[in-house]
């Protein structure tokens, strides 16, 4: 199964507009991918929405009777929980993918975890996900110190 970075929200940052600024903010500030790092409704339901009606979505989940809801892949799938982030840290990456997980590394560092459940979040410590990527970011060219700069 491998080593996964979990990081859940505190229940009273589980909001749509939250979870969206938040992910601008860790594309703008933390060096994170544009797009969606934590889950939100609308990401959940365009999932839904791929599995349900796209020819490839259709080939997943195959046993699974159609509809399949948002709030579906949210019980049954941990990496697809709404208000939370999942990155396998170990095995195979790239760099792109992993500074999804360096923002969010960097983010709680630097709001003293304030946001997140601690009890439902493991392997998000600066020194854990770079123990695991910092290869990655080696062979791709990445000077390591302005990468875990923390502004």
């Amino acid at each position: 199964m491998g080593r996964y970075m979990t990081v859940e929200l505190k229940e009273k940052y589980k909001t749509e507009i939250f979870i969206q600024l938040l992910n601008m903010e860790l594309a703008a500030q933390y060096g994170g991918n544009i797009g969606t790092t934590f889950n939100t409704w609308e990401h959940l339901e365009e999932q839904a929405d791929y599995i349900n009606h796209d020819a490839e979505g259709l080939k997943q989940l195959p046993d699974w009777k159609r509809p399949i809801s948002a709030q579906q892949l949210h019980r049954n799938f941990f990496w697809l929980r709404f208000g939370s982030f999942s990155f396998k840290l170990s095995g195979e990456g790239n760099s792109d993918e992993a500074r999804d997980a360096v923002a969010v590394s960097k983010w709680i560092e630097n709001t003293e975890a304030k946001f997140i459940n601690l009890s439902a979040s493991d392997n998000y410590s600066q020194e854990i996900v770079k123990e695991y990527l910092n290869y990655i970011f080696e062979e791709a060219g990445y000077d390591l110190s302005e990468l875990w700069k923390t502004t």
